[in-house]
């Protein structure tokens, strides 16, 4: 079992590793051997290879009633079965279907695989060595990322399979201007990147915060993340950044080094900052700068203003919740509505919506009794000094809005990447405690 246990390991960091490179890799790779379908789907089914490797090991190390110990096991079984029985019940186009069914689990699932893994081996080695890997990605992501905006032609990623044919876009821009271009590095669009990004200026800022050792690395990574946020031009990402600075704040030590004055100085200073920023985005409120990159709604665009585009989703998607509250089934909203003949395309452009289109209010309630039993362990474990558990629950704070206004969680980037992490950092010893070492000492 030592053997099994020790590849399932290593399957689940090389996944940490790949998966923010998978769109770029897949698509090259796929295109030039005639492998793309096989290439897009290799990682997926590999994980579920590595958890089944990794439940064989801790069930015989442990039992089935040890696992179910926790209750966060129990929401995501009931929301696993909810997915699968809506799949049988109400069927729908079969590609669409299996691609929801991946879509809307496959970061549970590997977050279950991640669970198990710090049942069965060093907790400390597995996380230092899933670090290591999701930092070398993430160098390579950013780097990337701001190499294309500054040096690479717009065409340059068609050399290596990218295509709308083959789903994947070469290029991106703002309306469709060529002027304005978005990066989108190695993911699928700017928004996944953005929102990508968002993990790492998390894990980034709590790093800075946290160790005076790790200072540089995570200076580095601020700088980089700073200009592939600003070149995405994703405003959803913006404001998850806003977020994710805001909650970090929570976490400075409560001892500054800088004085009262200079504390003071810095905040009527950022003040200042703030408000010149607003003014100077009302006084240029028409200017062809703001009108495209702020609100996306030039008047000489021939597109449809993104903003109402939106807007319609919301309302149609509602609509849909409203006649069908028990819900669709999966496949039938989202990204993997793209594939369905059947009901045809429902982009929902928030991802809450499209759970509750897919599997139901009941299944909405369910995925959000996960994210806040998720979020407040992260906290718990934040506050008792942890920085990866810091850099994880302020990223989920920018994530949780982002998902509001993309289909981010279905991003394998940012899926694989936050919940893998996360397992590392809740789930142990088995079950997590339920109060921070801290507010037991203060009480």
């Amino acid at each position: 079992m030592q053997r099994i246990t020790r590849a399932s390991f290593w399957i689940f960091v090389g996944i940490l590793a790949y998966a923010p490179l998978h769109i770029l890799l897949s698509t090259w790779f796929g295109t030039s051997f005639g492998l793309l379908p096989a290439a897009k789907i290799a990682k997926d089914v590999l994980m579920v290879w590595g958890l089944g490797m990794a439940a064989c090991a801790y069930l015989s190390k442990q039992g089935i009633r040890e696992l179910f110990r926790d209750k966060l096991m129990w929401l995501i079984a009931a929301y696993t079965a909810l997915t699968l029985l809506l799949a049988v019940i109400k069927p729908t186009d079969q590609d669409a279907e299996i691609l929801g069914i991946v879509f809307n689990l496959r970061f549970l699932a590997f977050f279950v695989y991640g669970a198990l893994l710090t049942q069965l081996m060093d907790v400390r080695e597995l996380r230092r060595k899933s670090l290591i890997a999701v930092l070398m990605s993430a160098f390579v992501v950013l780097t990337f990322g701001v190499v294309q905006y500054l040096f690479l032609p717009t065409n340059a990623l068609t050399h290596l399979g990218y295509s709308r044919a083959n789903g994947v876009l070469p290029a991106f821009f703002i309306d469709d201007k060529p002027d304005l271009e978005r990066i989108m590095s190695t993911q699928r669009d700017p928004n996944s990147l953005g929102s990508y990004v968002l993990i790492i200026v998390g894990l980034a800022g709590a790093l800075w915060l946290r160790s005076k050792r790790g200072r540089k690395l995570a200076y580095g990574f601020l700088m980089l993340s700073a200009l592939c946020l600003w070149f995405s031009f994703s405003r959803s990402a913006w404001i998850g950044g806003v977020l994710v600075i805001m909650t970090l704040a929570m976490f400075t030590p409560h001892k500054p080094k800088i004085s009262r004055k200079q504390v003071k100085l810095l905040a009527i200073t950022t003040i200042l900052a703030l408000v010149m920023l607003v003014l100077g985005i009302v006084a240029s409120w028409n200017t062809y700068l703001v009108q495209n990159v702020v609100l996306h709604a030039d008047q000489s665009t021939t597109l449809e203003d993104p903003n109402q585009l939106r807007i319609r989703f919301v309302r149609e998607s509602i609509a849909k919740i409203q006649h069908n509250p028990l819900g669709s089934g999966p496949g039938t909203a989202g990204l993997a509505s793209i594939r369905n003949n059947v009901q045809g395309t429902q982009l929902n452009e928030d991802y809450y919506l499209q759970v509750a289109t897919e599997v139901g209010l009941a299944g909405l309630a369910l995925f959000m009794a996960i994210l806040v039993l998720v979020g407040w362990r992260l906290l718990i474990q934040a506050t008792s000094g942890d920085w990866l558990a810091v850099g994880l629950f302020v990223s989920l704070v920018g994530l949780m809005f982002t998902n509001i206004l993309v289909h981010i969680w279905a991003t394998e980037a940012v899926a694989y990447t936050w919940w893998g992490l996360a397992a590392l950092t809740l789930i142990h010893p088995w079950p997590p405690a339920s109060k921070p070492a801290i507010l037991k000492r203060t009480k």
